[in-house]
């Protein structure tokens, strides 16, 4: 009993160690865990699924073929009349059974000519797989701009977060000063007191930093389908590269690999089909028809007991008027093929510009982040010259306040910088389906 009770308690401490074990997510793995757990991705696989099926229920070329059997149950016989015999006599009435009681029949049914119907709508059901899949990859680039966002956003408000703890801290240092010095009657009350004020003002900027993280990390793990009480830990840098981008490759390449254009692209040729469907409905429909069956009156295998029937017929069908629905069909068509173009030059238009709008976006953040730096580094010096500038009282507690601040703020505007270029560079990764530093999605 003993034993038993040591190997399940360590069973149990091991299954401990190895549940609360730190995860570490990089961007590259947090991409590869949201496309292989991230519940609209699955969905889109089982939507591909569905019209891989759909694409075989459209082979309408290939002939059908059927088995059937029947047994008659009840007829009425067909009675002709034989003329008497002799003059002055009655007619007789004769009943012919043609029909036998049992039929097995196999039949074949090959269309031969539908004006193209059939070969345009299973023309058609592969432009819908094809659409699905298309659809399917804006989804899988959606959900890795989207991955990207929140990764650079947790990184950048971890970073802001330290640089909270660090003005806290400043802060308390400086609070802790003023204390002793008030002590010994070298600072009046009034500094004290906004030196306290100082410290208490910034503890809801800390937690209100902590918070945004805890959410953050909430939907990156439902993101990832990581469990929510997995700990996880965010390892990544928030680089700055400078390109030199060439707007028009960019523009090309966007017109060429944006998903929204190939959807519209794919539905135009839908369009096109469904015009030749809809003319092909003035022509008639001929297939050809092979019957072969055995017939016979009772149920009994042997050979002779059978016998054997075949047809082949040919038939036609031509719809002469359908109260001009075919009309309003081809009518309908029309109209929205134009629709489709008017807004294939909107999103082409609409892709030229936000191209152009996210290149400058990455090189004005650029600029933004060497100014940031800039001004990081002026702020760090402001702050030790107003130490020793307060310590020798020849500036004021609320001076002193102001270049922590400034401090402060020109960390957040360089991380702000940081993270508004690295998303500009997901954004126009996705529009293009090109990696800035080159390549191809």
């Amino acid at each position: 009993m003993r034993k038993v009770f040591i190997t399940v308690f360590l069973v149990l401490i091991t299954t401990f160690i190895f549940s609360s074990e730190i995860q570490k997510i990089t961007i590259e793995n947090a991409i590869e865990l949201a496309l292989k757990n991230n519940d609209t991705i699955l969905l889109n696989k089982e939507y591909v699924n569905q019209y891989k099926y759909k694409l075989k229920q459209s082979m309408g070329f290939l002939p059908s073929i059927t088995l059937d059997g029947s047994k008659n149950l009840d007829e009425k016989l067909m009675e002709i009349e034989m003329p008497a015999m002799f003059a002055g006599g009655d007619s007789t009435k004769i009943s012919l059974d043609f029909t036998k009681n049992y039929e097995f029949a196999l039949q074949i049914v090959q269309p031969i000519f539908t004006g193209g119907k059939i070969l345009n709508s299973f023309k058609n059901a592969k432009l819908d797989l094809k659409l699905v899949k298309e659809k399917q990859r804006d989804s899988r680039n959606l959900l890795v701009l989207n991955i990207k966002k929140v990764f650079f956003n947790i990184l950048v408000m971890e970073e802001l977060l330290k640089v909270q703890k660090e003005g806290l801290l400043l802060a308390e240092n400086n609070f802790n000063n003023i204390k002793k010095r008030y002590k010994l009657g070298m600072v009046s009350k009034y500094d004290l007191l906004r030196a306290e004020l100082n410290v208490t003002s910034q503890l809801p900027k800390l937690l209100n930093v902590k918070k945004i993280i805890n959410l953050l990390v909430l939907r990156f793990k439902i993101m990832l389908g990581i469990a929510e009480n997995k700990d996880i830990v965010i390892e990544g840098k928030l680089n700055y590269n400078k390109y030199y981008l060439e707007h028009s490759r960019f523009i090309r390449k966007s017109l060429i690999n944006r998903s929204e254009i190939n959807q519209i692209n794919i539905e135009q040729k839908k369009i096109k089909n469904l015009l030749k469907i809809a003319y092909a409905q003035y022509i008639p429909n001929i297939s050809l028809l092979a019957r072969y069956s055995y017939r016979s009156d009772l149920f009994n295998l042997n050979k002779g007991n059978w016998t054997n029937y075949y047809t082949i017929n040919l038939g036609i069908n031509f719809p002469i008027f359908s109260g001009l629905k075919r009309e309003g069909q081809i009518g309908e068509l029309k109209v929205l093929k134009k629709v489709l173009k008017i807004k294939k030059k909107q999103i082409d238009d609409l892709t030229k510009i936000q191209v152009v709008d996210y290149c400058l976006t990455i090189e004005k953040e650029y600029e933004n982040i060497q100014n940031a730096l800039k001004n990081k580094k002026t702020a760090e010096e402001g702050v030790r010259i107003a130490d020793l500038n307060y310590e020798e009282g020849l500036i004021s507690l609320l001076e002193l306040n102001s270049s922590y601040m400034a401090l402060t703020g020109s960390k957040a505007t360089y991380f702000q910088a940081v993270y508004n270029y690295n998303i500009a560079i997901a954004e126009l990764e996705k529009i293009s389906g090109l990696k800035i530093n080159g390549g191809k999605l």
